[in-house]
């Protein structure tokens, strides 16, 4: 061997750990510390990245300075829950961005997810996740303590598939998880 040559012998393989598909978790910014919970919990789920959202309800306002801040400590926290569940990949958060940035953005990804607690019932949501096939990418829109604006869900209509989580009204930081854990059970 010489300095430029490296022999490998592989002794095993690790069974995969990443979702089958790629899931972008488009976060509606929420009060307090909950976004680190969100995080956490996402990356547990098995989320590939975090966009946090700035939507028109939203109470929290980031300038560009304390976004920055955030966006570090929120990537540490990624970091450290992708490796305490064992992740092959560290999933990325990005920056804070505004509504229809976000839903441009969102443009990219095969499936758009937005779900709304006025949508049809849970036999349209599960015929979407069923549709959703190894290797898309998909982008789950989750608002704000104060739901969505009117204009958001215009904008969401007929861009998006419009879902619902099930009968009652779930809390921001609930409700990425909740359909996290719907895409996990129909993929994995």
């Amino acid at each position: 061997m010489g300095q430029e040559q490296v022999d490998l012998k592989i002794l095993g393989r690790c069974a995969g750990t990443e979702l089958p598909v790629h899931v972008v978790l488009f976060q509606s910014l929420p009060k307090g510390d909950k976004m680190e919970t969100v995080i956490q919990k996402a990356v547990e789920l098995g989320v590939s990245e975090i966009v946090p959202v700035a939507t028109q309800n939203c109470v929290v306002k980031l300038d560009e300075k304390r976004a920055a801040a955030k966006r570090s400590r929120w990537q540490a926290i990624a970091k450290s829950a992708a490796e305490q569940s064992k992740r092959s990949r560290i999933p990325q958060v990005g920056e804070v961005r505004d509504f229809r940035a976000a839903f441009e953005d969102a443009g990219r990804l095969d499936v758009r997810l937005f779900p709304y607690e006025n949508a049809r019932g849970m036999a349209h949501t599960r015929e979407v996740l069923r549709g959703i096939k190894e290797g898309d990418s998909v982008g789950i829109f989750i608002g704000p303590e104060g739901g969505f604006s009117p204009q958001e869900v215009e904008l969401a209509r007929g861009e998006m598939e419009i879902i619902s989580l099930g009968n009652r009204i779930l809390r921001t930081e609930t409700a990425g998880m909740a359909a996290l854990s719907m895409l996990v059970y129909e993929l994995e």
